[in-house]
Parts: structure tokens; sequence; C-alpha cells
């Protein structure tokens, strides 16, 4: 059985969920968990390319996880074991009736058994289960208007989708093979911001007039942050040498007296030399930052002072 089939069988089981476990090998087991991660992150790549089509809309919703930073070996325990884990343990194991132990509560204070009634409806329960997983991951945004409502579909389809597959995961291969997928997600993640986003040097400007090149650091390094600037009489830019500090730190410092908020909690390493002698104006600074990273509105910027 090729990749091609087993995604049939998770379609198959996406339209008619059951909990009739594979008798399989382990090593087919892993064969489908592979297929399983890989069916994931292909329509989870479609929900990228929707969103990147939507992004002028969905430019206001910051991602609050954006503003925590940790180091990678803190990232991988906290986003690759702990979650996993603890997510897998809520919105999962309780898949099985026998493991649902609320619900056998339920059965034991009412003296009824509720087990067929499970079985009848286990399909509804399934996407009951897999679209809360999904829908809980809004409170991962700030911005909370009806247009976001209307569009949190598609912000938040990819786990909307993993939470079905991590579903069949759960009722045909067995918990742990679960929390075994959904670890492979989240490392997989993790890895893609390792090697895109940290360390990763990015020419913002290269003319006769300027160079400004950033490093960012999508992970907490032990390196202490320091701040350097040399700057003209008219207050133009000669050089700017800034290491491990955040985006917004450079933007208060050189522009105080505006409103000005960087929406994603960017760390970087900045250096920025002028090659004119008349030096590179703030101003001129400001707008290149503003063509490569996101700025808050000025109206949610006031509103959160």
């Amino acid at each position: 059985m090729g990749l091609r089939s087993r995604i049939s069988v998770i379609n198959g089981f996406i339209k008619h969920p059951d909990d009739i476990v594979f008798s399989i090998s382990n090593w087919e087991k892993l064969k489908y968990l592979i297929a399983a991660i890989a069916y994931d992150f292909g329509i989870a790549f479609i929900f990228i390319i929707i969103m990147n089509a939507l992004s002028p809309v969905l430019e206001p919703y910051e991602n609050l996880l954006n503003a925590e930073s940790y180091t990678i070996w803190v990232s991988i325990f906290i986003i690759c074991i702990f979650t996993p884990f603890l997510e897998e343990t809520i919105f999962r194991l309780p898949l099985k009736y026998e493991r649902n132990f609320l619900f056998r509560g339920i059965s034991y204070l009412l003296k009824k058994d509720l087990s067929i009634f499970w079985i009848k409806n286990l399909r509804m329960i399934v996407y009951i289960f897999a679209a809360t997983f999904g829908f809980v991951h809004l409170g991962n945004y700030t911005n909370t208007d009806f247009i976001f409502y209307v569009l949190a579909p598609i912000i938040v389809g990819s786990q909307l989708f993993a939470g079905m597959i991590f579903s069949f995961l759960r009722l045909k291969l067995g918990f742990l093979w679960a929390v075994l997928g959904h670890f492979s997600h989240n490392f997989i993640l993790i890895m893609l911001a390792f090697l895109f986003f940290h360390n990763v040097e990015r020419d913002l400007v290269d003319n006769e007039q300027v160079r400004i090149k950033t490093t960012g650091i999508a992970f907490t390094v032990e390196r202490n942050p320091s701040f350097s600037c040399d700057t003209l009489q008219n207050g133009n830019l000669l050089c700017l040498r800034a290491e491990n500090i955040s985006l917004q730190s450079i933007i208060d410092t050189l522009s105080p007296n505006q409103l000005l908020t960087i929406r994603d909690n960017d760390q970087l390493d900045l250096d920025l030399f002028s090659k004119a002698a008349e030096g590179y104006s703030k101003k001129e600074f400001i707008e290149v930052l503003k063509e490569n990273y996101t700025f808050k509105k000025a109206a949610d910027t006031s509103s959160s002072q």
C-alpha cells in the first residue's frame, strides 16, 4: 500500500469516523503516521496560500505566540512534548468511550448505559472534538472583530484539519500514535522556524545610499543585548548596530515621539551603514522597516497605550 492508498484510507475515516483499531504491525502504523503527517502539511500549505492571498485583511490579527521567545530546547519541550501530550489527553484520549471518564461518570449517575449512544453518534463526536481543538487556537490571536470570526475557519483551518488527522491516529492506531503525530507536526514547525527564521540574514536595502541588514533571532540566545548609533548634527544616521534586541526597542529609541508599534515581537541583529556623507534619515529608515515588517495600525496602537 502506497502513500496515495493510505491517504485514501484517511479520507474514508474523515468522512465516516469509526473506532475500529487497525490490526497491523508497528512498521505499518509508522507508514500511516508518515502518510498522515504528509497529508496534514499538504493541507496546511494550501491554507498558507489562502492566508497569504488574504494578508491585507488578516494583517491586523496578531498571533500572541510570537510575543514569547524561548531557547530552542525549551521550545522543543513546551511545543513538541508538553503541549502535544496535554492537548491529546484533552481532545483525543476521550474519543474512546472507555477512556471518556466524564461521559462514563454521567452514565453512572444516570444509571444508564450510554455506550450505544456513543457508538451511534461517534461521527459527530469526533467532529465536535476536532472542531473544538481547532477553534481553541483562536485564543492565540488578539484582534477579535466581526471579520475575524468570519475568517476564523481559515485562520485556524490547518488546526481543524490536524484535529481530524490526530483523531484518525488516535482511533485507528492508538493514543500514543496520536501523541507521536502531534509531536511530529510541532517538531517539523520548530525545525522550519529554525531553518528559515533563526540566524537568517536579510538585506533590507543595499544601494548607493545605504545598506541595512538584519539577522533574525527566532529563539532566545545567551547574548547580552546591545545598541550603538552614530549620527550627524542633523540627526541623520551614519551607522547603527543592534544585537539581540527587539525591533520595537530600536524604533522607540529612534522615534520616541511617534506612536509606532511593531505587530510581532521581532528579535534581531541589525546593521545600518550609510554610504553617503550626508547620512541616512531616520524617517527613511522607518519607512524601510514599514516595508519589511508589519506595524499595528494607528488606531490599534493608540488603544493599546
